[in-house]
């Protein structure tokens, strides 16, 4: 079973090449760098992802899962039935996926999703997946088409809890995705 490191930085360029090039470094699965800013947060290929800072829940979790190449893009499936999971259950905030990566309530975007993986010929070496959860941050701080959680219930949250809460589901979706692959 995983057991998350969870690392906090103040700042940095973006937490996914940050875990990235710990990856590459042989770190071993489990870490999870959480950012208060991203001078550099990305989003889908060619999109950023900005997010005013110390307000909203940004960072990614290394894993290193026995699956098959094809089998990656998956995890942001799973990535985004935890948050959407999280969200309801325990902040009664109803969500959806909406392919390719992005987590919708009431039509509008709270929570993006980015996975990229580091394959050796036909396997899969590392994955990492950058989660950027709107929590804290008012509607005006946030780009248009978004919304938080905060905004959503007019309560404000403690990021590190909303935090644990996701990466206990992700261990628990996780652990049923990888069974049901090896079936």
């Amino acid at each position: 079973m995983i057991q998350f490191r969870i690392e906090h930085l103040r700042e940095t360029a973006s937490t996914n090449s940050l875990v990235l090039a710990r990856a590459r470094q042989g770190e071993p699965e489990g870490l999870v760098i959480t950012v208060d800013y991203q001078t550099a947060g990305r989003g889908k290929p060619g999109r950023s992802w900005e997010s005013p800072a110390g307000k909203n829940l940004l960072f990614s979790v290394l894993l290193r899962p026995v699956i098959k190449p094809a089998e990656a893009p998956l995890l942001t499936q799973v990535a985004c039935r935890s948050v959407a999971n999280v969200l309801k259950e325990k902040y009664d905030i109803h969500s959806v996926f909406k392919k390719p990566n992005d987590v919708i309530t009431e039509g509008k975007k709270i929570c993006g999703i980015l996975t990229e993986a580091i394959s050796m010929g036909s396997q899969i070496e590392a994955v990492v997946i950058g989660i950027g959860l709107d929590v804290n941050a008012s509607i005006d701080e946030l780009p248009p088409g978004a919304v938080s959680m905060s905004a959503l219930t007019q309560k404000t949250y403690a990021l590190e809890e909303v935090l644990d809460s996701i990466l206990d589901e992700l261990k628990n979706q996780l652990r049923v995705f990888l069974k049901e692959s090896h079936a």
